[in-house]
């Protein structure tokens, strides 16, 4: 009796396993469409304002509150959270750590309008040389943006601001480092992007 009790009880989990792993599979399906759809739409916009722009070129406006960077949040916010771990998560939290970090430029434009100041933060939050990041990139970002802002008429939030921007950034690659040592970190990456940590 106790032999068939625990076969049973093995034959169930066994058989609910199998049922959670296609609703798993469905839900993961119905992510990376979402996504895909979500993505299209911001392509197919950011087509359709590239267009407008060269038409109405103008010096005043500035890229980083066009009209393709509302679509970008609208696309974001389309997509969601992501439930299953993988590339596709890895993905999003990296446009959602962009789009943190940009926000945070954004509310410190003013500040940083000078093209110098500007190309100097630039370079301290990415790596323009090479695809690959070097090694250890991620531990130059804060510090180096630090030092950008020491020159600048900044006011302390805004400095803050781009810090907090910095250090998120500053995580994003510590992430892709472990991605380009083992490229199953990407296969199993399981985060969120939480602004609340910056």
């Amino acid at each position: 009796m106790l032999k068939l009790l625990i076969l049973s009880t093995v034959l169930l989990n066994f058989a609910a396993c199998l049922y959670m792993d296609e609703n798993v599979e469905k839900l993961c399906e119905a992510e990376q469409e979402r996504f895909r759809f979500c993505i299209e739409i911001f392509v197919n916009a950011t087509k359709v304002e590239a267009q407008k722009m060269l038409v109405e070129i103008s010096s005043t406006v500035s890229p980083l509150g066009s009209p393709v960077a509302r679509e970008f949040k609208k696309s974001l916010k389309c997509i969601g959270d992501l439930e299953c771990k993988g590339q596709l998560k890895l993905t999003k939290f990296q446009l959602d750590t962009t789009d943190f970090y940009t926000d945070r430029v954004l509310e410190a434009q003013e500040c940083i309008e000078d093209e110098e100041i500007s190309k100097s933060l630039g370079n301290c939050v990415v790596f323009f040389k090479e695809f690959q990041f070097p090694k250890g990139f991620s531990s130059t970002v804060v510090p180096c943006v630090k030092k950008v802002l020491e020159g600048t008429d900044c006011s302390t939030d805004q400095k803050v601001g781009l810090e907090r921007g910095a250090h998120a950034m500053s995580d994003l690659y510590d992430h892709l480092d472990k991605v380009f040592a083992d490229i199953s970190y990407a296969t199993n990456f399981d985060l969120n992007f939480d602004p609340r940590k910056y």
